[in-house]
Parts: structure tokens; sequence; C-alpha cells
């Protein structure tokens, strides 16, 4: 026992000293890097913004906004009730902020706007890393490492979707969140006019900056909305007709394999759903991973498991003394691992805390989070339907959000404890 007890406390010395020397060479560090851009380049430009992207959407809508506002909801919510789910969904602030993009010649529009979205996106990130406070010269490649790897951001700039702008206000309000605590809520409430999902970084927020945060993301969110809509129409069309059928699902939408979700996850694995895949001949045809259907088992699955990721959120927000960036970055993953159908640019939310994470490991030598987290981004690196079961993007998705708050304990160390006033104690 003694010498099997000496053996693993060797490997793991042996184990550390690996991992010091590739940290400490930045030439290697950045030459995996280079490695990672190059093979990005190499899958992504023959399939950029293909016929059919869905900047061209964006744009256009953005363009009719400006022309005939009052006719895209209607539109949408007669195309929803027949069964047809490909149309414009989002609410007027996530259309007009492609407007000034649409009074541009094609097609620099549509490119501008693929172009502008990449960059705040970039930006955002930047805001990111700042709120880390790391600064290590391992810290940079490793960053722009994992971004790489992380498909989803990719996916989400080569169809020119809106993920630039909710990184970007994601990033300033975690960056300003513990001395402006106004301001974040502010630039959460901008989010959330765009894509609601935002709104969920209000359970990473410290009691007392709650209140400060909570207000402005409702009032400025209230405000941009209310504004907005009046040339859109009635907010109650919208909300029964085009937001509520969408979230809740269609019976009469067969979901293919780039959709994904914690609901669908259940559904295929437990309830016997079927999925479109491409077949060897290019043709798609409906396939099913389990032969048993127990479709109530999977609803009541659905349902526990989105509540625990809620109650996870507080309790770990809470456990980790309201650190930053970290509780607000686990709130805002419950953008991908909540909603219904997904597609896989909208697992973009899981970025955040997938950077906070691995970093935050590799600091406190936890080199067992870095291989689990790795483990989970080598799923995402593949496309869902070119793997062995499309839901391991969700199951990828919900591993790196357990290892998070299994991890909490990792960020207990700069930021304030709600229940002292005071500072936290370092507890790597």
């Amino acid at each position: 026992m003694q010498a099997v007890t000496s053996s693993a406390s060797g490997f793991g010395t042996r184990l550390q000293a690996a991992a010091a020397n590739v940290l400490g060479d930045p030439r290697f560090l950045w030459s995996l890097v280079g490695v990672m851009a190059i093979r990005r380049v190499i899958a992504e430009l023959p399939v950029f913004l293909p016929p059919g992207a869905d900047a061209y959407e964006i744009v256009s809508s953005a363009g009719e906004a400006l022309t005939n506002p009052g006719g895209i909801y209607a539109r949408s919510a007669a195309l929803i009730s027949v069964g047809y789910e490909w149309t414009v969904t989002a609410p007027p602030p996530g259309i007009l902020i492609a407007a000034p993009f649409s009074l541009l010649p094609g097609p620099a529009d549509v490119w501008l706007w693929v172009a502008a979205n990449a960059l705040m996106s970039a930006v955002g990130l930047y805001w990111l890393l700042r709120s880390l406070g790391t600064r290590r010269q391992w810290t940079f490649p490793i960053f722009m490492l994992i971004v790489l790897l992380f498909t989803p951001l990719f996916e989400d700039i080569r169809l020119g979707q809106r993920g630039g702008p909710l990184l970007l206000l994601a990033g300033a309000g975690m960056l300003t969140v513990r001395q402006h605590p106004a301001l974040a809520g502010a630039l959460t409430g901008l989010s959330t006019s765009i894509k609601f999902y935002p709104a969920v970084m209000a359970l990473g927020v410290a009691p007392r900056q709650w209140w400060r945060f909570t207000g402005a993301l409702v009032g400025v969110a209230a405000a941009i909305l209310g504004v907005t809509f009046i040339p859109f129409g009635s907010p109650l069309l919208y909300l029964t007709r085009v937001l509520m059928p969408v979230l809740l699902g269609n019976p009469a939408w067969n979901s293919d394999c780039f959709q994904n979700s914690t609901s669908l996850l259940f559904a295929r694995l437990v309830g016997g759903a079927s999925y479109g895949v491409v077949d060897s001949s290019g043709v798609w045809i409906n396939a099913s991973f389990v032969p048993w259907h127990l479709p109530w088992l999977a609803q009541a699955l659905t349902y526990l498991t989105i509540v625990a990721l809620f109650a996870c959120t507080l309790w770990t927000a809470r456990r980790s003394g309201w650190a930053q960036p970290y509780s607000m970055s686990l709130a805002f993953s419950l953008g991908t691992l909540v909603p219904g159908h997904l597609y896989t640019y909208q697992f973009l939310a899981l970025l955040p805390l997938t950077l906070v994470l691995v970093l935050k490991a590799i600091e406190c030598h936890r080199w067992g989070t870095v291989a689990i987290v790795g483990g989970a981004l080598y799923v995402l690196l593949s496309s869902p339907c070119a793997l062995v079961f499309p839901g391991l993007w969700t199951i990828a998705g919900l591993v790196i959000f357990g290892v998070a708050a299994a991890r909490v304990r990792l960020f207990r160390a700069t930021d304030v404890d709600p229940r002292r006033g005071g500072e936290v104690e370092a507890d790597h």
C-alpha cells in the first residue's frame, strides 16, 4: 500500500513538473494557438456565411423594421401557427440592432454586420479577461486556445448571428459589477432587451449589490422594450403568438441533430424521440437513439434538471462569496442549459464559464478539472451531427456547469462575503 501511495505521489509530482514546463514556455503555448488558429480557418472558410445564413434574414428584417415594422410579428405569428418555426422571433431591439447595416448596399450590408458581430465578440471576451485579473505569462495564450476550441463561437460568427452584442455586454457587466453594480445592471438590461436570457445573471450578484443591479436591469430593459415595441404593434401579440409558442415548442416540429438542449437530451435518451440526421447518401432521415419510449419520465427529468440548475446556481454563487466573474458567468450559462430548443451557436453562453473555470483550475494546479473540461471541449469541437449522439453537446455543457459548481472553493478568494460584509479567505 505504501508503495502504491508513493508511486501515485511520484506521478503527481511528475505531472505538475511537466505542466509547469509547458506553462512556462510561451513559445510552445503560442505555437499551439497558431496550429489551432490554422485548423479553425481551414474548417470555417468553406462554410463561412453560406447561402441562407442567419445574417441575411437579420439584416433584411432590420431593413423591413425601418419601413413596415407592424407586419413583422403578424407574419411570424401566421407562420408559427402552421408549424413553420424559421421566422423572425427576436424582440424589437434584437431586430433594430442591425438597422444601420440594412441601409448599406449588398453584399456589404451583410458582410459588415458579420464583421461587427465578430468584433463585438472579441471586445466582450477581452473585457471578460480583464475581469479575471489574472496576469501570468500563460494566461493569454491559454485563453486564446480555449476560445479557438469553442466551436459555438465560430458558429455564431460564420452565420452572422447576434452573439457578439451579448458577449460584449456580458463581458462589460462582469467587469463593472463589483464597483458599479447599477452600470452593470443597465448593461445587462440592454442585452436582455436583445435576447431575454441575460437577465438570469441577476442570480449571480451579491445581495448588497443586487437591488441596484436588478433595478437598473429592469428599468433599462423595460424602457427599451416599451419604446421599441411602439411601431411593431402589440407586445401581447408577440408574447402569445410568437415568443411563447417558440419557447414551448410544437409537436409538429421535428428537431434535427443541429438542435440540442436539456429537454431534447432527455426526450431522445429517455423518451425515445426521433431527430433528423443526414445518411450516407446526403438525405435527411429520422433516427432514434434508444428503442424505449418513456416521454413522461423524460419530461420529469427535464423539469428536475432545470430546477436543480437554478438552485445550484444560487447555492454555488453564495458559497463562492459571490465571486466575480465566476458567479455571473455561471448564471449566464443557464442561457444554454435551460431553453428548450437550441442551435449550435446558442451554446455560446457557456464560453465565459468555460474560460473562467479552466484558467482558475490551471492557476490552482487542478489538472483533473482541466482534463474533464478539456474532454467537454473536445466534444464541442465537432459538429453535433458528426457525433454518435447529438445530445453529447448538451452533456458536455452540463459537465462544464457541474464541474464549475463542484469547484466552487477555488473561487473563494477576493470577493465580498455577504454574511460578513468583508473579504472571504483564499481557499485553494
